[in-house]
C-alpha cells in the first residue's frame, strides 16, 4: 500500500513541477497546498495502514485534475471555490476545539471527507469513498461542535 503511494504521489509531483499558465496557476498552487498536506514528513503513520490505499487515488485525483483542467479552468475555479469553503469551515471548527480533541476519529473523518470531495469533484472517475458532498461536510462538522 505505501508502495502504491509512493508511485502516485511520484506521478502527482512530476505534474506539479510542470509551470501553469495564468489561467491555471490557482489551481496549480491549490494542488500543490493538498499534496504537501498528504506527503509530509512522518505521513505514512499519521494516515494509518487503512487509509494508505484512499491517500494513492487522492494523489491520483490530483494527477487527473492537473490533466483535465486547462479543458475548463472556470469549472476547476468553481470546484475549488466550494472545497476551500468547507475547508475554512474545518480550520475555523478545529481551531476552537480542544488540543486533546482535534486529533479524534470524528474530527479526522471530517478531514478525509474533505478528500473525498476534491476526488468527487476534479476526478469522479476515480470515485469517491461514500456519498460525499458540501452539505454532508458542513453537517458532520456541525455534530463535531456539538459533541465538543
Amino acid at each position: 500500500a505505501a508502495g502504491q503511494v509512493l508511485e502516485a504521489a511520484h506521478e502527482a509531483e512530476a505534474r506539479l513541477r510542470g509551470t501553469a499558465s495564468p489561467p491555471l496557476a490557482a489551481a496549480f498552487a491549490d494542488a500543490r497546498a493538498q499534496f504537501a498536506a498528504l506527503i509530509h514528513a512522518g505521513f505514512v503513520s499519521q494516515t494509518g495502514l487503512g487509509r494508505l490505499p484512499d491517500l494513492a487515488r487522492y494523489l491520483r485525483a490530483i494527477s487527473r485534475r492537473l490533466d483535465t483542467v486547462a479543458a475548463d479552468p472556470a469549472r476547476d475555479a468553481a470546484r475549488m471555490a466550494i472545497v476551500q469553503r468547507v475547508t475554512d469551515a474545518y480550520r475555523q471548527a478545529v481551531d476552537r476545539l480542544p488540543p486533546a480533541r482535534r486529533g479524534a476519529a470524528d474530527v479526522m473523518s471530517v478531514r478525509w471527507m474533505i478528500e473525498e470531495l476534491r476526488v468527487s469533484l476534479f476526478a469522479q472517475v476515480l470515485g469517491a469513498r461514500g456519498p460525499v458532498s458540501e452539505k454532508r461536510i458542513l453537517a458532520a462538522l456541525a455534530t463535531v461542535r456539538s459533541s465538543s
